[in-house]
């Protein structure tokens, strides 16, 4: 199962997704859970390890009509 989230810039910086992320987990027994996140965005991966995620793997997407690549990190939950 994977999970994502997406946070208004209005909201950034004040551990929002890091509260909603803590609990989503208290909720969920499943695991493992997988998230992908941009390799670039510091933020997110913090709130992935910070919440018990940890890499696994690293790869470019295509995400776009235009082929822009985006490297990428999988990071997986165990706990």
């Amino acid at each position: 199962m994977y999970v994502g989230y997406w946070i208004g810039k209005h909201w950034w910086g004040q551990g929002i997704a890091t509260q909603a992320l803590t609990a989503f987990l208290q909720q969920i027994a499943v695991r493992p859970l997988y998230a992908y996140a941009a390799k670039h965005n510091l933020a997110s991966l913090r709130v992935l390890q910070k919440c018990g995620f940890t890499i696994c793997d690293e790869g470019t997407q295509h995400p776009d009509a235009q082929a822009t690549e985006i490297d990428e990190v999988l990071l997986i939950c165990r706990v």
